[in-house]
């Protein structure tokens, strides 16, 4: 359970696709609805390219699994799970996951090693600067945040967001345990610039 760590996870975005600059988890008091059940999204998940944590890592306990769907050519989960909170002097590579360019849903699934319950899961969307003063913030139109309990279990919908133009979003959790979290793009949710890229 967390109650006094935050999960980071972060994520940042290039010209090549949307990124996830962060992602937190921290405790919150939250009146959880019923979550709609999932309509069956399957994400193609590349196992090849998981990273399991050696230790507690921007909030997620040691032993936490992330599986990514397929990476964009040269580009990993190293920036998910690194730790670093300043990326915009890194290269792109190393400064974000970036999906393959292709129109399906993209994103990461979360196997914790321990059941979560609570707290918040904030986004911050990845940018570039191209090496000027002006930031370009490479958003996620449209995704998806879900959680569930067991891997047998249906995912439940904690939040589905359409036309977003907000670069941070910080969204409850339910106070029911999870020991699944996944955030994912819906085919084509992308930014407007590269609909079919997204990082999470």
């Amino acid at each position: 359970m967390l109650t006094n760590n935050r999960l980071a996870t972060t994520l940042a975005t290039t010209t090549l696709a949307v990124l996830l600059a962060q992602a937190l988890i921290r405790p919150v008091r939250a009146a959880e609805k019923d979550a709609p059940k999932a309509k069956g999204v399957q994400l193609q998940l590349d196992s090849s390219s998981a990273v399991v944590l050696e230790a507690d890592r921007n909030g997620m306990p040691a032993k936490t699994k992330l599986i990514p769907t397929a990476s964009y050519d040269g580009y990993s989960l190293t920036p998910v799970v690194d730790g670093i909170r300043k990326r915009q002097d890194l290269s792109w590579q190393d400064a974000a996951w970036a999906s393959e360019e292709a129109e399906s849903p993209h994103g990461i699934e979360i196997q914790f090693s321990k059941p979560q319950h609570g707290g918040r899961f904030q986004v911050t969307w990845a940018y570039d600067t191209n090496g000027d003063a002006n930031v370009h913030w490479w958003i996620s139109r449209d995704f998806v945040i879900q959680v569930k309990a067991k891997a047998s279990d249906d995912w439940k919908t904690v939040l589905e967001v359409k036309n977003n133009q907000s670069v941070v979003g910080s969204n409850p959790l339910p106070d029911a345990p999870f020991s699944f979290l996944r955030i994912y793009q819906l085919a084509g949710g992308g930014h407007a610039g590269r609909p079919n890229l997204q990082t999470s």
